[in-house]
């Protein structure tokens, strides 16, 4: 069995994204991806090539063995499956989930790897049956505030649960974008929704901390017109309804 220290996954991971994405790997296009010299390069692949991972004509193509093709899918995998968790669930900035999943891809036992993937697994496959502590921990991280059937840490209601039991309320939902007038702005404390909808609000580039301006709602409240990041997008009211935001 080959025991590769966490440079050399990298390098072996590097090469089957550049693959994916430009069909071949040179070695100046993975010195540039791993921003390292090429002769670093040069040295590792050349180490690479002896353990059988890696071929590489002289002047030519790199090219992963069908044995550091398997490494290398292996951990592209637990890269993925560890930033979606962090940023999808846990709501992470994308560019602290991204660094964190590098490094925790190395260290992660296959055991907890495991779980974390039927964690994702069981919310995807089950987002109309949240259970009731899922539900409760979005709203802790958009708004800092337990529901009223939670309690502290300490065994003790929340500050809001005891507020609420005193004067007769219930837990008021989080403030969403559907909420918003034409020409008011807002931070974006969390995308909820299910995965696939959560994930193309993200990649449209409406992630927790960015300010987001209602531009124009249409009569019937849909679509909600918004400008994120100097674009001007036009939303369903179901997709804004899912865009829990801080009022400015």
């Amino acid at each position: 069995m080959i025991t590769l220290s966490q440079s050399t996954e990298d390098y072996l991971e590097a090469m089957l994204i550049i693959s994916l994405e430009r069909g071949v790997v040179r070695v100046k296009d993975l010195a540039a991806h791993l921003q390292v010299k090429a002769p670093s390069v040069v040295a590792t692949t050349k180490r690479l090539v002896r353990e059988g991972l890696v071929r590489h004509e002289r002047y030519g193509y790199l090219e992963l063995t069908a044995q550091g093709l398997q490494i290398a899918q292996e951990i592209y995998t637990r890269h993925k499956n560890l930033f979606r968790f962090l940023h999808l669930f846990l709501g992470v900035d994308e560019k602290t989930a991204e660094r964190d999943a590098c490094q925790m891809e190395h260290h992660i036992s296959p055991e907890t790897m495991g779980r974390i993937v039927q964690f994702l697994e069981f919310i995807e496959a089950c987002p109309a049956e949240e259970s009731h502590w899922i539900a409760a921990f979005r709203q802790f991280t958009a708004t800092g505030t337990l529901p009223t059937y939670c309690t502290s840490p300490h065994g003790e209601a929340s500050a809001y649960t005891r507020t609420s039991h005193t004067q007769g309320d219930t837990a008021m939902p989080p403030k969403t974008l559907a909420d918003l007038p034409a020409g008011q702005q807002a931070e974006v404390a969390r995308v909820g929704g299910e995965m696939a909808l959560k994930s193309r609000l993200l990649e449209m580039g409406i992630v927790p901390g960015t300010k987001i301006t209602v531009e124009r709602v249409a009569p019937l409240g849909d679509p909600v017109e918004v400008t994120v990041r100097g674009y001007r997008l036009s939303l369903r009211r179901e997709e804004a309804a899912v865009i829990v935001i801080k009022e400015r």
